[in-house]
């Protein structure tokens, strides 16, 4: 995306403002009024171009009412000494995949091994089943809390969340941030990092994780104690096994002091093995949505009945919350207003309040207007930016077939990003970000490129958290966003027209490591050479020397040479060579 300056109402893409660099603009200014020269300008860029009217934004609302069914399976301990009018503790444990396919498996964790095992205990445990190959919906967890406090006299003052793993651990901070007030200590074994963590509120909370963690980054629990060390009202520690990786939940239950702090009780293992009676919970869940959000429509909306790209796009925390204008002063939103050639609509809900985004609200919204609206269903994209990045994740993550592409920019991890197995995913961050630690974006890298994901990963050198400037305002992440397709879904495709001339584009991500993408169209079928070469003008690379169809076409560069080497570090250039027409990009490979 070129940079654009303004003129009154006009925008100007930067190489005409060229054209005025010779003026002396504070000279004719003093001549002739800042009014008259403004008005002299604009209709002298009139001439030299035709500016696209500025697009402004359609203010809607959606109120509705949602509805879902839960279902929820669960193990449930009830303290051999239990008598109904007493009240007991109750401590909530979370698993992931381990019991997906078998609640049994429940059992050879945590505290319900260790009650089985013989150890005493004067709380009940509840043990819900994750219901597949998804997130912990705190919705369902709140409904099934509800349900044992209505069926036993529970203490309502000692109530204790513990989980472990990618999906488990992290499931007690979902829950408690969005259900603050309820629990009094939490105690994440390997869990991603959350957002707005200080809505936890005056609690207790030990973290535990492994510095040889190659799924959850070792920085995601560093964070979580900084920010609750530094902005929350909270009690807290973190526990580091230097040795281990990612299961370290044997030895985070075993903790000296670990039960003590948790229950107030210390555990003895001369009770009898627990048994647990398996129970089934189903209810219906009905919530409000009264949200409000901005829908920009590209022009030439109206005049025909083609159907049109939709982007989602999720601001971040900040004045937009109270404020929707303010969803307006960055981003896609800027850009389209600015004139971008935005052949989509782009839809930007507003953030109901300050906490993190609802995916069960964005998917009301979205599938509204999908079916309000022409919308090209295989080609709907997300991206959004620090907290609106997180929730590009959680809602991609949640619906892995409903986008063609995905784009978080300086976002926290997330459990289960191997559901986006089959999706396209470009990532960006800052590599100087003391907010939000780039390692959750590169674990997320690393997590995709294992299951054959196509995922890109860009970490910008000497940025901190604004990572979104750089990537929105780069024409590459247009052009890589709004080519993705939704294999996904059965369309019937129309016949494309070939492009109208020879293109070569920008290679994205640029710089890059470990790889970029090359593309190119061709008006017309044609014999195509495309090389890379380093400084020296040596190449290193061919890619197409070969008779290629009208069209677009890709390929991606991973930096080896034509013998399989990794090349070094530094500037390479590709070249297209089609009979007359020969065009070069400069690119830069960094490790």
């Amino acid at each position: 995306m070129r940079s654009t300056v303004r003129f009154a109402d006009c925008i100007v893409t930067q190489p005409w403002y060229s054209i005025l660099r010779g003026i002396d603009i504070q000279i004719v200014l003093n001549k002739l009024g800042n009014k008259i020269m403004l008005n002299m300008l604009c209709l002298f860029m009139i001439m030299l171009v035709s500016c696209q009217a500025q697009v402004e934004p359609e203010y809607h609302n959606i109120s509705t009412e949602f509805n879902k069914t839960v279902n929820l399976d669960y193990l449930l301990y009830v303290p051999q000494a239990y008598v109904p009018n007493e009240a007991y503790p109750m401590v909530v444990y979370l698993t992931g995949l381990e019991s997906v396919d078998d609640i049994n498996m429940i059992r050879n964790y945590g505290p319900p091994q260790l009650v089985e095992m013989g150890m005493e205990f004067d709380f009940f445990i509840v043990a819900p089943q994750l219901p597949g190959d998804v997130h912990w919906d705190p919705d369902a967890l709140n409904a099934l809390v509800q349900e044992i406090r209505s069926s036993y006299h529970i203490d309502d003052s000692q109530l204790f969340i513990t989980g472990i793993g990618d999906r488990g651990g992290w499931g007690v901070y979902e829950f408690g941030v969005s259900y603050p007030g309820i629990f009094q200590r939490f105690a994440p074994m390997g869990a991603p990092a959350c957002t707005e963590i200080c809505r936890l509120g005056d609690v207790s909370t030990w973290i535990f994780h492994g510095a040889q963690d190659t799924l959850v980054p070792l920085a995601d629990a560093e964070n979580m104690i900084y920010e609750m060390q530094t902005y929350c009202d909270t009690e807290n520690q973190l526990t580091i096994y230097d040795d281990l990786g990612h299961e370290i939940w044997e030895q985070g239950y075993s903790e000296a002091g670990f039960w003590q702090w948790f229950t107030g009780t210390t555990p003895t293992f001369t009770g009898p093995a627990a048994v647990a009676s398996q129970e089934t919970l189903t209810t219906n869940i009905s919530k409000d949505f009264d949200d409000d959000y901005l829908l920009y429509l590209p022009v030439g909306y109206e005049d025909n009945e083609d159907n049109w790209p939709l982007v989602l796009f999720l601001h971040g925390s900040g004045s937009a919350i109270d404020n929707i204008d303010d969803i307006r002063h960055g981003g896609p939103p800027l850009l389209f207003e600015q004139g971008m050639n935005s052949d989509f609509i782009l839809l930007c809900p507003q953030l109901h309040a300050n906490v993190h985004w609802d995916v069960d609200r964005i998917n009301v919204l979205t599938q509204y207007i999908i079916e309000t609206y022409r919308v090209d269903e295989s080609r709907i994209y997300i991206t959004g930016l620090s907290r609106g990045g997180f929730g590009t994740w959680e809602y991609a993550v949640s619906y892995p077939n409903l986008f063609a592409g995905v784009a978080p920019i300086a976002a926290r991890d997330i459990p289960g990003v191997e559901r986006l197995a089959n999706s396209n995913i470009a990532i960006f961050h800052g590599a100087s970000d003391n907010g939000v630690p780039w390692q959750g974006s590169q674990f997320m890298y690393n997590r995709l490129q294992n299951v054959g994901a196509n995922v890109q990963l860009t970490l910008y050198e000497g940025v901190g958290h604004n990572a979104w400037d750089l990537a929105y305002n780069s024409e590459g992440f247009w052009i890589w966003l709004l080519n993705q397709q939704n294999d996904f879904v059965s369309i019937s495709d129309p016949v494309e027209s070939p492009p109208a001339a020879f293109l070569l584009n920008q290679n994205y991500p640029n710089p890059f490591n470990p790889s970029t993408t090359l593309s190119y169209a061709l008006p017309e079928e044609a014999i195509v050479t495309l090389l890379i070469y380093n400084i020296r003008g040596n190449i290193v690379k061919t890619f197409a020397s070969e008779a290629k169809a009208a069209g677009w076409h890709e390929h991606v560069w991973n930096g080896l040479d034509v013998s399989g080497q990794t090349t070094a570090t530094g500037v390479y250039f590709a070249k297209l060579q089609v009979g007359d027409y020969s065009n070069t990009i400069k690119m830069l490979y960094l490790k």
